[in-house]
C-alpha cells in the first residue's frame, strides 16, 4: 500500500515537474516572440522615418501601430503597403479612420429623459472624467462618449484592412455593427454624465483613460502632451461602474479604450489640419483657411478679482515699474532681497506655482526672477546675459537685477514671450521647423563669434574667467579654469582620445536643450503667423567652451527630447563642422558612468 502511495506521488511529481517546464518553456516562447515582435516593428519604424514624409505623417502612422491591438500586425500592414508603392493614400486613410469617429461621426440616437435619468445615477451624479460635480458655468451633461464612425461601414477595402490590422476582432465588429446598425446601440452603454469642458478636452485628445486592473471599471485619466497647451488639473481615478446600484448597463468599455488609443493620433490630426491639409481627405479638409493655432495655454484656477483692474492699468503700471527699476539697482542688497521676495510672493499670487520643485518665478510688470539659487552661478549668468544683450541680435532676457549671496541668491531678468520648444516640436510645419533651424545657426554663430574678454592665461572658463560650472563635469562642482582643452580634458574619461584636442575655445551656452529655447507664434511678413524662436534662456552654465560643447551637451538628455529636436540639433551644427567624433566619445563616457 505504501508503494502504490509512493508510486503515485512520483507520478503526480513527474506530471507536475513537466507542467512546470512546459509553462516555462511557452512562457520563453512567448518572450522570445515578443522581442523579435518588437525588434521587427522598430525596423519597420525606422525605415519609415527614414523616408521624410511631410510632418505628421511618420508620427501619425508611429501612433498607429503603437496604440493598436497588435504592432507587429499593423507595422507589417504599413510595410505592405509601402513596399506596393502606396505612399499617397496611407495616412490619409488613418486621417479618414481618425475623423470618422470623432469629429466627423455620427451622433447616437437622442435620448429620452428617463433614460438620461438612469445615467445620472449610475454615474454618481458627477462627471466621468475629473470627477466633478458641475458647476452653473460648467454643467454636467449627458453625453455620447465618441460618436459613431458610420463612415467605416461603406469605406474603401483597402481602409477595412487598415481597421483589421488595428482593431480585436471582437472590437472591430462591435463598431461595425454600431456604424450600420446605430439605432440598435445600447444607450446606457455609449453614454455618460460628463462636463462640457472636460467633453471637448476628451473629444480633442488633451486627455484620456487608461484602464487600471482587469476590472474594467477602474481607470486614470492621462494628460496627452502633444503641443503646447497644458491643462493643470488633479489627477483623477474615475470609476465607470453602476453607482446607483439599481442594475443600469455600465459604460461600455471598448468604447473608452478605443479613445485612448487614438488620442494621440486625433491630437496629430489636429496639427495636420493647419500645417499639411494636403494629408487630410477631401471632405473632412476645412472650407475655410485654417483657424490659427490659439497661442500657448495654460488653464488654470482663476483666484480673486484683481486680474481685471491688473489688466486696465498694466500701461501706466509698466511705465512707472520701468523708472522704478532704473533707481531700485541702487538701493542696497538687502532691501533688493526683501523687495523680490515680496515681488515673488505677488507673482505666485497672480500667475501660480506651476512646478514648486524650481526656484523660478513669473513676476508681474514683465518681469522673471531666479532665487535661492547659487551666487557663482546667477553672477556668471548675470554677467553672459549682459554681453548676449548687448552685443548679439539673439533673443535672451535682459538682466536688471542681482543680489549675489551664497546659496541664497536673486537673480532679476525680463521675462521673454513663448514657451520650451520641446512642449511644441511636433506642430511645426516643415516650412517652420527649416526656419527655426536657420534662426538658432544664427544665433550660434553669434554667440560663437563673441570675443573673449577675460582672463588670457585660461582659454576654459566661464564668462568672468572664473570655475566652470556644468552639470555634465562632476555635478556641477566649480572645476578650472583651464590653460588649454587637454587640461579641461582629463576631468573625462577617455581624455587620450584625438577628439578630445585640437579644437578652438568659443563662448557657448553649455545647456542648449529643447527646454531652454523659447518659442511663439508670430506675425510673419506674409501677413500670415508662424513658430519662431522668441527667446535662448537659462545662461547660468555658459563660458568658454571647445567648439564641440554646445553640439553634445544639447544630447546629453537625448533620451528625453522627441527624434524631431535631435534631428534638429544635428543639422544646426553641420553648418559649423563634423562633430560625429566628439559625439561618439561623448556618449561613450556618458555610457560608461561619466557625468553621473
Amino acid at each position: 500500500m505504501d508503494l502504490d502511495h509512493a508510486e503515485r506521488d512520483r507520478v503526480e511529481s513527474e506530471r507536475d515537474r513537466r507542467r512546470d517546464a512546459e509553462c516555462e518553456r511557452a512562457a520563453l516562447e512567448k518572450k522570445e516572440r515578443e522581442s523579435a515582435d518588437a525588434v521587427e516593428v522598430d525596423k519597420i519604424l525606422t525605415h519609415i522615418e527614414a523616408l521624410d514624409l511631410p510632418h505628421p505623417s511618420f508620427p501619425l502612422l508611429r501612433e498607429y501601430v503603437r496604440n493598436s491591438h497588435r504592432p507587429v500586425h499593423a507595422a507589417r500592414y504599413l510595410n505592405e503597403r509601402f513596399l506596393a508603392g502606396d505612399t499617397q493614400t496611407i495616412v490619409s486613410d488613418w486621417i479618414f479612420i481618425v475623423e470618422a469617429v470623432t469629429r466627423h461621426g455620427s451622433p447616437p440616437p437622442t435620448l429620452d429623459a428617463k433614460t438620461q435619468d438612469d445615467i445620472r445615477s449610475r454615474d454618481g451624479n458627477r462627471c466621468c472624467i475629473s470627477g466633478n460635480t458641475g458647476t452653473r458655468r460648467d454643467p454636467l451633461t449627458v453625453l455620447p462618449i465618441l460618436p459613431l464612425p458610420t463612415a467605416w461601414a461603406t469605406a474603401e477595402i483597402r481602409v477595412r484592412n487598415m481597421l483589421e490590422s488595428f482593431f480585436s476582432s471582437e472590437d472591430l465588429e462591435t463598431w461595425l455593427f454600431s456604424a450600420e446598425y446605430p439605432e440598435l446601440c445600447g444607450p446606457h452603454e455609449s453614454h455618460w454624465l460628463v462636463q462640457k469642458s472636460a467633453a471637448e478636452t476628451f473629444a480633442k485628445g488633451y486627455v484620456k483613460l487608461e484602464k487600471l486592473g482587469e476590472s474594467g471599471l477602474e481607470f486614470c485619466v492621462c494628460p496627452v502632451e502633444i503641443g503646447p497647451n497644458q491643462l493643470l488639473a488633479p489627477a483623477s481615478f474615475p470609476l465607470l461602474g453602476d453607482h446607483s446600484r439599481l442594475g443600469v448597463a455600465k459604460v461600455d468599455p471598448v468604447i473608452i479604450d478605443t479613445q485612448a488609443r487614438l488620442a494621440t493620433s486625433i491630437r496629430y490630426v489636429e496639427i495636420a489640419q493647419r500645417i499639411a491639409p494636403q494629408l487630410v481627405p477631401e471632405q473632412y479638409r476645412p472650407q475655410t483657411p485654417a483657424v490659427k493655432p490659439n497661442k500657448p495655454l495654460i488653464v488654470r484656477v482663476f483666484r480673486g478679482g484683481l486680474f481685471p483692474i491688473f489688466g486696465i492699468l498694466r500701461p501706466t503700471i509698466n511705465i512707472v515699474a520701468q523708472a522704478f527699476i532704473e533707481t531700485w539697482r541702487f538701493l542696497p542688497s538687502g532691501v533688493r532681497a526683501f523687495g523680490y521676495d515680496m515681488l515673488r510672493k505677488l507673482g505666485e499670487l497672480l500667475y501660480g506655482v506651476p512646478d514648486p520643485s524650481r526656484s523660478v518665478r513669473r513676476l508681474p510688470f514683465g518681469l522673471f526672477l531666479k532665487y535661492r539659487g547659487d551666487a557663482p552661478m546667477h553672477t556668471n549668468e548675470f554677467n553672459a546675459l549682459r554681453r548676449v544683450y548687448y552685443e548679439t541680435s539673439i533673443p535672451v532676457p535682459k538682466p536688471i537685477g542681482l543680489v549675489a549671496k551664497d546659496y541664497n541668491s536673486y537673480l532679476l531678468t525680463t521675462r521673454l514671450p513663448g514657451v520650451p520648444l520641446n512642449l511644441c516640436q511636433e506642430v511645426f510645419s516643415d516650412a517652420e521647423y527649416d526656419a527655426i533651424t536657420a534662426q538658432l545657426q544664427d544665433y550660434l554663430t553669434q554667440v560663437r563669434n563673441l570675443p573673449k574678454t577675460v582672463n588670457p592665461e585660461m582659454a576654459i572658463c566661464n564668462t568672468l574667467g572664473d570655475s566652470c560650472r556644468d552639470f555634465r563635469i562632476q555635478g556641477s562642482s566649480p572645476v578650472g579654469p583651464f590653460p588649454d582643452e587637454a587640461a579641461f580634458s582629463k576631468l573625462m574619461r577617455f581624455s587620450d582620445d584625438p577628439a578630445r584636442r585640437g579644437h578652438k575655445i568659443v563662448f557657448t551656452h553649455a545647456d542648449l536643450n529643447a527646454r531652454n529655447i523659447l518659442v511663439d507664434l508670430v506675425p510673419l511678413p506674409d501677413g500670415t503667423t508662424g513658430w519662431r524662436i522668441t527667446g535662448i534662456v537659462d545662461w547660468e552654465t555658459a563660458g568658454y567652451y571647445p567648439e564641440y560643447w554646445d553640439y553634445t551637451k544639447a544630447l546629453f538628455e537625448g533620451f528625453r527630447w522627441e527624434p524631431r529636436f535631435l534631428k534638429m540639433v544635428h543639422q544646426v551644427f553641420a553648418a559649423f563642422g563634423d562633430y560625429s567624433k566628439e559625439l561618439d566619445v561623448e556618449r561613450r563616457a556618458w555610457g560608461s558612468g561619466d557625468a553621473v
